[in-house]
């Protein structure tokens, strides 16, 4: 799924590309006429297209907040390795303690330490699966919650602004975070897709 988004993004940043480069490659001052929908009709408006993006990776260097919620994603994470190497080192400690009464064990003893040996060990595996899980989950919330200051943040930032998509850019990462709606196309695509699909049933 999150291939299909990012050749949806690639798709739209080629064809807005392709506006921009039609926009600028006639005469100067050309100007690019969009549909805006209103209550009463359809009203031809003439703007330029307006298009920007934002560099991702200088927002994690440079933003605070992203700063702040990685800082304490880390130190969970670490948080829980500390506690399991320490679950791990005292079932270690215990094992060695045992083995060194020697030919004092006697097998009763031996066989029911190695079963408590393997019920703590499998233990330790599963609240380790758990607290990765847990850990995930916050990290998925933060970053949740970062794109949504970012989006809220741009959203007020293009009311004086005025661009009609605004896209991020970084290593592997395409997104579009702001998108004027004249240019949404969406219902002529499904429309025209549905066609086709039909059509296609028919051969």
């Amino acid at each position: 799924m999150k291939q299909f988004q990012s050749i949806l993004l690639i798709l739209l940043s080629i064809a807005v590309a392709v506006l921009f480069f039609l926009q600028f490659s006639g005469k100067k001052g050309t100007q690019s006429s969009t549909k805006h929908n209103s209550k009463d009709s359809n009203v031809l408006v003439t703007q330029q297209l307006r298009v920007a993006y934002i560099d991702l990776d200088t927002i994690k260097e440079y933003y605070t907040y992203f700063k702040l919620k990685n800082d304490e994603i880390e130190n969970e994470k670490q948080k829980i390795e500390s506690e399991v190497q320490s679950g791990l080192g005292k079932l270690e400690k215990d094992r060695i303690n045992f083995l060194k009464r020697g030919e004092a064990i006697t097998q009763i003893e031996a066989e029911k330490f190695q079963q408590e040996y393997q019920n703590r060990y499998q233990q330790i595996g599963v609240k380790r699966e758990n607290l990765l899980n847990q850990h995930l989950n916050n990290q998925a919330k933060a970053l949740d919650d970062i794109q949504k200051r970012i989006n809220d943040y741009l959203n007020d930032y293009n009311k004086t602004a005025k661009y009609n998509f605004i896209f991020s850019t970084g290593e592997g990462n395409l997104t579009l975070y702001y998108k004027d709606s004249a240019f949404n196309i969406t219902k002529d695509v499904v429309k025209g897709l549905n066609s086709a699909y039909e059509l296609s049933k028919k051969k």
